[in-house]
């Protein structure tokens, strides 16, 4: 069994800090929605992330990565044979548990609102059975209290050069194991300590910086063909 985890996730609602930002207040105008009924998104919030300086904001604001790597992720085979768990774990300690019946969205702006409602309504936080928000996990509790692997291992471009078939072969050694990826859900970085401290093992599959819905097609392709 395997499990997917997209780490640090830059998916939330805009802070409340930005909340007056004339960036933030123009954007709400064009959309008709309050800020916090809008995902934080670098494209029209860059501005405010900036000037006032929240935490690591080169790493947030991008939920459209999330968008691609859970589309990718919930099309292959391995998901849909019920072989993959997918989680996202957000930058601000919000778990996103999703069923193995879940069809994403395609499309973006249907995807962003559906996040933004989730996010913003406590009665919606379970949404029949398919996608459930809980707060407050942060990523060592998702690894050791929710999923509790055999094996973590983690991709990233700081990671040890190595093949996808070398790693399987090295570490994907018992089929009645659980074995866990954690990949980057943010655009610029590195996984924070906590996330490497995790992992038992943080390889790159690529000399090349390669965006995170590729390493995931990477990956779960080379598990569909490894056999377990």
């Amino acid at each position: 069994m395997y499990s997917l985890v997209i780490a640090e996730a830059a998916l939330e609602l805009v802070p409340e800090i930005l909340s007056n930002h004339p960036s933030v207040k123009n954007h709400c105008q064009r959309t008709g929605r309050h800020p916090n009924e809008i995902l934080l998104d670098i494209s029209y919030h860059h501005k405010a992330m900036v000037e006032q300086n929240i935490e690591q904001w080169w790493k947030r604001g991008r939920p459209d990565i999330v968008h691609f790597d859970l589309i990718e992720a919930l099309s292959t085979p391995l998901f849909k044979q019920k072989k993959l768990q997918v989680y996202v774990s957000t930058f601000d300690n919000k778990l996103i548990l999703l069923n193995q019946e879940l069809r994403i969205p395609k499309n973006y702006f249907r995807f962003e609102r559906l996040m933004a409602g989730i996010f913003n309504n406590p009665k919606k936080k379970k949404t029949p059975n398919l996608i459930e928000l809980r707060e407050g996990v942060d990523f060592s509790d998702l690894i050791d209290k929710i999923i509790r692997p055999d094996l973590v291992l983690g991709l990233s471009v700081k990671g040890t050069q190595t093949k996808i078939c070398d790693i399987l072969r090295k570490h994907v050694v018992d089929s009645s194991k659980k074995y866990c990826f954690v990949v980057g859900g943010f655009q610029r970085g590195n996984f924070s300590e906590a996330v490497s401290r995790a992992c038992d093992s943080v390889y790159s599959i690529s000399p090349y910086s390669l965006e995170s819905h590729v390493v995931i097609a990477r990956v779960l392709y080379d598990c569909e063909n490894y056999g377990y």
